[in-house]
């Protein structure tokens, strides 16, 4: 794990470099914390755990029945998703591959669901299968009285 995380680490600054995004060291650091949090909490499910690093609205597109939230289009509860979805998540391959990624793009958001957004890799160009365009993980953070909270999570070709 303790390899893992320096990957993910020096994934993350040079992807800061790579982009040249706005996100400052300190805050790709924090995310850093924040991706490794998240990572741990989806492994040793633990709700107390999942509360101090998320925020009480969670977007889950791949959440089944999210679409007709009443929130708002694929947004749930913290405890729905914790409840309802985390563990299928979590069984879920891409997720599996996410949470192994060496691959990393942090996206500066600023918007409604995210301030930064990072997308772990899991599937590159005709990785799974000849003309497939590859796939990522979308984790969504927004900041919270300096911290980076887990906000939401997504697919994307």
């Amino acid at each position: 794990m303790k390899k893992q995380s320096l990957i993910l680490i020096s994934t993350v600054l040079f992807s800061f470099g790579c982009f040249a995004q706005k996100i400052t060291t300190k805050d790709s650091l924090k995310i850093t914390k924040s991706i490794k949090s998240v990572i741990d909490n989806f492994e040793n499910i633990d709700y107390k755990k999942f509360e101090s690093i998320s925020i009480s609205e969670i977007y889950c597109i791949i959440c089944n029945g999210t679409k007709d939230s009443k929130l708002d289009p694929y947004v749930i509860s913290r405890k729905d998703f914790f409840e309802n979805h985390l563990k299928t998540i979590k069984d879920f391959e891409s997720w599996k591959r996410a949470a192994k990624s060496e691959e990393i793009k942090l996206i500066l958001e600023k918007n409604k669901r995210s301030d930064i957004t990072v997308y772990l890799t899991t599937w590159k160009k005709d990785e799974l299968t000849k003309g497939h365009e590859g796939e990522q993980l979308g984790l969504y953070f927004k900041k919270r009285n300096g911290k980076y909270l887990f906000a939401g999570i997504e697919t994307i070709p």
